[in-house]
């Protein structure tokens, strides 16, 4: 019987699940933004990054952070007047920018010069998303650093199945001491979409992979001598939502022949005290909700971890748009789920998050 009744709510779950969607300038952040990231390089096992193609599944529920980061999006006329002018956002200017936020620190001309307090410009059109160059403090002064061809993140719309690639470039003049240049090779592949799942909640995704090979070049003028040499080929993978602002979740790689090495994963997230240990960090567990498909009334969510503990609930639709949230305390392993009765007619994802574990459901409202 419990198999009849598993096979059931599987073509059930073929019908309701996500459908296709498609990415486009309004679903990225604008000056003003500030996302949370939940930050670790730890992937949680029976997951895989090969999963690809039409109504995927992608679980990533078990996810622990380590650290959390804060991901600021500036007015360019904030980051100071030489970069508010030079990146200024008229239609005459080739370098033009409506997005600014903090970068990572450099260095150039074989490290003796370094390049710190960095801002990276972009621009968000209805054709693209780009990355126009970048500004930092080189030997005391404040620089801008055009990219001569610009860095394309995001060619719009984006539909599954699109490639598309960029070729983008840079130089540093460093009086008296050198000179850098950079230059990249990025190929995005629209590889998947379907249903993705992180410890903030459960998205219908359309999954973008971008492979970025390069090289470095440097010349110091007290040598008279310059070199090149290669970068490390990396793929980001990355899940866009709609009106996401960024990816919900990214998984950065370092690629040698066939092999990927995770180097960082990110997702969007809430606040977490992660110094109270496992409240914050919780192990996922076996659950079960019953009964479902159901007409909402006396649903109980029964977990395997048969304790009582309090546990915090998101009820989200099929777009991913969360419509509830709940705090519930589990006795003996079990929740009742009175709300659910005043839910509409539809498919319904539940995700847990609580000292007794974490976990994501589907269910159906008759």
């Amino acid at each position: 019987m419990k198999k009849i009744i598993t096979l059931v709510f599987c073509l059930t779950f073929s019908v309701c699940s996500f459908s296709q969607i498609t990415i486009g300038t309004s679903d990225f952040a604008a000056a003003g933004d500030t996302i949370r990231l939940s930050v670790t390089n730890t992937v949680p096992a029976n997951t895989s990054l090969a999963t690809n193609g039409v109504n995927a599944f992608w679980d990533y529920s078990g996810l622990v952070p380590t650290s959390q980061d804060l991901d600021s999006f500036l007015a360019v006329t904030s980051t100071g007047a030489i970069y508010s002018i030079y990146f200024a956002n008229f239609s005459f200017n080739t370098n033009r920018a409506n997005i600014a936020a903090r970068g990572v620190d450099l260095s150039a001309a074989g490290g003796a010069v370094p390049i710190t307090d960095v801002y990276n410009f972009y621009y968000n059109s209805s054709a693209s998303y780009k990355q126009v160059g970048f500004g930092a403090n080189i030997s005391g002064v404040s620089t801008p650093v055009p990219y001569t061809n610009k860095d394309i993140v995001y060619t719009f719309p984006c539909n599954y199945g699109n490639t598309d690639s960029s070729d983008s470039n840079y130089s540093i003049n460093v009086p008296s001491q050198g000179y850098a240049e950079g230059q990249q090779h990025r190929v995005n592949h629209l590889d998947g979409w379907g249903t993705v799942i992180t410890p903030f909640g459960t998205f219908n995704s359309l999954r973008v992979v971008s492979e970025l090979t390069g090289s470095d070049s440097v010349f110091i003028s007290n040598f008279g001598f310059g070199l090149s040499f290669p970068r490390t080929k990396t793929r980001e993978y990355k899940w866009l939502t709609t009106n996401g602002k960024i990816p919900v979740l990214q998984i950065n790689v370092n690629v040698n022949g066939q092999n990927e090495t995770v180097t960082s994963i990110r997702y969007k997230d809430i606040y977490r005290d992660l110094s109270v240990g496992l409240a914050n960090n919780p192990q996922p567990i076996d659950a079960r909700i019953f009964p479902n498909p159901s007409n909402g009334e006396n649903v109980t969510m029964e977990l395997s971890n048969l304790k009582n503990g309090q546990c915090e609930l998101g009820v989200y639709s099929i777009n991913g748009t969360l419509l509830m949230r709940l705090t519930k305390n589990a006795v003996q392993g079990k929740i009742a789920l009175d709300e659910l009765n005043e839910m509409a007619s539809g498919y319904y994802t539940i995700t847990v998050r609580g000292e007794l574990g974490v976990t994501s459901l589907n269910w159906l409202k008759k």
